[in-house]
């Protein structure tokens, strides 16, 4: 009887092995028909390294196609994918971890744009929505501000259209405000396209038909933050004597809220997808972002330190006493700025203020960004010019303008036209990486709400407020910049970076005008409805104020959001509504999270991984002949995975090898050529030798140990350091230098050399 039971465990442990053997070869197969699809974003904007890191083969091709495609003719606008991964500069001072962090932007909660309208939008039962093309008469709208001012006005001039069930005329654009720019609408926006797309919503013609050029107009003036009932009732009335309405101002003449859902997707429709910049400024604007995102992921920098702005505010902290009194001159000439008497320092106390670009270099220095950062400066003329701007040039050299990145006979269609120079800023503030608004101004609205709108860009709003305080204390020696100042910087700032969150309603306590006025306007954070919510959780996980009925943005992909989409791409697409930050965007493995991050943003195409997947089923329980222990599993799947990766190393290893070769011959080939135009200049110029060793020796001494800023930055060059006593003298080795640089950035392949580099080289060679 024993010798049966002997020969059956024998077959049980030979079935054992048989099956383990089995599972070792599935598992084997799994691994290696892992498929990963990894689509290719296409872009011809390379990435410029470091001067002393130069392209390999591979970089160098996209750098020249990049350098051939400034000398093509601009074409129209068209999808931008976001940069890869291997695109991401390496930025100074950080690791990669810090470095993703800084760039990576808020999480979206799965929001995504919902403007299409209702079903009862043109409903036989709604009571004040008419189909276009039976409309009682004709709105015609003066505007008033600046671009995005007269932008948002422009919209909610749509909505009010809708409501009185009126005729649009194309608007007239300001020509009387600061700026007295003379663009006409056509100028500035698509005319054709506006027209086109909100012909399901609004009738808009581009003229008053001459029939109606003689009659009488009604001219009003808009009650400021109206609702339906005022619109419905009191301007509704006016048809009855009167064909034509003449709107003789358009901001801020439509409540915040309180507005059926379908007049608010109605406006976010007529902002974000009809108002679409002309395609000269589209075009212009998209070259501006390429050139931007040759240097890698950007801060856009909304600088409200202009003329106007602080005449108007009365801000002048850091000013000296001829340029106060010069701003309070423009303030007490401008007749329709109402207040006159401004405390300064009380404005600043209370936030009211726009940094300083020292203030907005020191928030930048704590929140963590390296000096090598790329940032666009979104702005006009900067008032007082390199007097000012010293300490946030020295600290961040690489500030990029309009001017900078285009030729004068780029801009020469558009420099006298204060509105399309801030539209092509607002195209490249929209499309980077980072937008950061030093005051809380119409454009900072307008762009902050166009980013949340695209997927909920990162957008860094400070708080005024509390960092004038922090700043003043280190102004008097009381704070050091450093750990401590950045600690509390970043603290105070990580809730405040453009993630969904609800519109904030009024101040309490304010009454009357002052109440609508104290509300957050529209077009910054439209109202949104949740995706994708369990019912058990939908009241937690709902932001306040973001209710299904008058949400702008949710998540899924209906059938009338699906045709509201082929309808767009069937007229056209603008460039902001398809371009992507230069940033890579992270993808869950499971095709769940893939189709959700495709739908936040609308236009993009995101890197799909997916791997071959077994299933096994459970086979009885107990101890069966059957059963499979769990490690032998693991050991098999641990093994064949480890062969894999032992395997494919080696490829690896050497591919980095050569890469490292040519890197290293590059530079050197590099540096040779910077030590043979330097030494021909020299050489030229032989009595400027002992001023060249003492700027080399004066620009590494700059360091400065409490701020931790300077030394070898080439910030020697600044008027600001120049100028100083033992500076005296330098300027003419300074200028044969600056002769050198030309020429070795002409026929540099890595980008344009850092003055830091271009001194210490000059010091070395002699």
């Amino acid at each position: 009887m024993m010798v049966p039971a002997k020969r059956r465990l024998r077959a049980v442990a030979v079935m054992r092995k048989m099956i383990t053997c089995a599972i070792c070869a599935f598992a084997m197969v799994a691994v290696l028909s892992v498929h990963v699809h990894v689509q290719v974003f296409p872009s011809r904007v390379p990435v410029l390294p470091d001067p002393y890191k130069l392209p390999t083969t591979t970089t160098q091709k996209g750098r020249t196609e990049q350098q051939q495609s400034w000398s093509r003719e601009v074409v129209p606008p068209h999808s931008k994918a976001p940069i890869g991964p291997h695109q991401i500069r390496q930025l100074e001072g950080i690791n990669a971890v810090p470095a993703l962090k800084l760039w990576k932007p808020p999480p979206n909660r799965d929001y995504s744009p919902c403007v299409e309208p209702s079903s009862n939008y043109t409903g036989k039962h709604t009571p004040f929505f008419c189909a276009p093309g039976e409309s009682s008469g004709y709105l015609l709208v003066h505007t008033n501000g600046g671009l995005n001012q007269m932008r948002a006005g422009i919209c909610d001039m749509v909505a009010v259209a809708r409501i009185i069930n009126a005729t649009l005329v194309v608007p007239e654009l300001d020509k009387n405000s600061f700026w007295q720019d003379t663009s006409n609408f056509s100028d500035v926006f698509d005319e054709d396209y506006f027209i086109s797309s909100l012909a399901s919503d609004v009738k808009i013609v581009r003229k008053l038909p001459k029939d109606m050029l003689g009659v009488t107009k009604a001219v009003k003036h808009f009650r400021s933050w109206s609702g339906m009932d005022y619109y419905q009732e009191e301007i509704t009335s006016l048809w009855e004597d009167y064909k034509v309405i003449r709107a003789a101002k358009s901001d801020s003449r439509l409540a915040n809220n309180n507005l059926p859902p379908d007049i608010q997707k109605l406006r976010c429709r007529a902002c974000y997808e009809a108002l679409r910049f002309s395609p000269q400024i589209e075009a212009m604007g998209k070259l501006l972002v390429d050139r931007m995102r040759a240097y890698g992921p950007y801060i856009a920098l909304h600088l409200r330190y202009e003329k106007d702005m602080l005449a108007f505010s009365g801000c002048t902290h850091g000013l000296s006493a001829s340029e106060a009194e010069e701003l309070k001159k423009i303030r007490d000439d401008t007749s329709y700025w109402k207040i006159k008497d401004i405390d300064s320092e009380e404005q600043r106390s209370k936030g009211y203020c726009p940094l300083t670009p020292t203030e907005v270099a020191m928030f930048l220095t704590a929140l963590g960004y390296p000096s090598n950062t790329p940032i666009y400066i979104a702005a006009g003329e900067i008032y007082g010019g390199d007097a000012h701007m010293g300490e946030l040039l020295s600290r961040y050299p690489l500030l990029m303008s309009k001017e900078k990145l285009a030729s004068v006979e780029e801009l020469e269609p558009f420099r006298k036209h204060a509105s399309q120079m801030a539209a092509l800023d607002y195209i490249v503030s929209v499309a980077s990486a980072v937008f950061i608004p030093t005051y809380s101004g119409n454009m900072a609205r307008a762009v902050e709400g166009h980013r949340r709108y695209l997927g909920h860009r990162k957008t860094v709003s400070p708080d005024r407020k509390l960092l004038v305080r922090l700043f003043d204390k280190v102004e008097r020696g009381k704070l050091k910049e450093g750990k401590n100042l950045a600690t509390r910087v970043i603290e105070l700032h990580k809730k405040r970076q453009g993630s969904p969150r609800k519109r904030k309603g009024p101040i309490s306590g304010t009454k009357g005008m002052d109440r609508f006025r104290s509300e957050e306007a529209f077009y910054q954070t439209s109202l949104y409805s949740q995706a994708r919510i369990s019912p058990k959780v939908e009241d937690e996980q709902q932001p306040e104020g973001g209710t299904a009925e008058a949400g702008c943005g949710s998540g899924g992909d209906t059938e009338s959001s699906s045709s509201h989409r082929e309808k767009q791409a069937a007229m056209g697409v603008s460039f902001l509504t398809t371009v992507a930050p230069s940033l890579v965007h992270l993808t869950s493995l499971s095709s769940t999270s893939n189709a959700a991050s495709s739908r936040s943003l609308p236009g993009t195409t995101t890197a799909a991984i997916r791997c071959s997947k077994i299933e096994t089923d459970g086979v009885g329980g107990g101890e069966g002949i059957f059963h499979i222990q769990r490690r032998h599993v693991l050991t098999c799947f641990g093994a064949t995975i480890a062969l894999e990766l032992v395997g494919s190393s080696g490829s690896l290893v050497e591919m980095a090898t050569a890469a490292d070769l040519i890197q290293r011959k590059q530079r050197s080939e590099f540096q040779s050529t910077v030590k043979s135009t330097l030494f021909t200049a020299i050489k030229a110029k032989p009595e400027i030798i002992p001023s060249l060793l003492t700027l080399a020796l004066n620009d590494a001494m700059t360091y400065d140990k409490a701020t931790k800023t300077g030394g070898p930055n080439g910030s020697v060059r600044f008027s600001s350091e120049i100028n100083r006593p033992e500076n005296k003298g330098l300027s003419a080795a300074l200028d044969v230098l600056e002769e050198a640089k030309k020429e070795i950035d002409s026929t540099s392949k890595g980008g344009p050399i850092s003055y830091a580099d271009l001194v210490q080289f000059a010091g070395f060679v002699v």
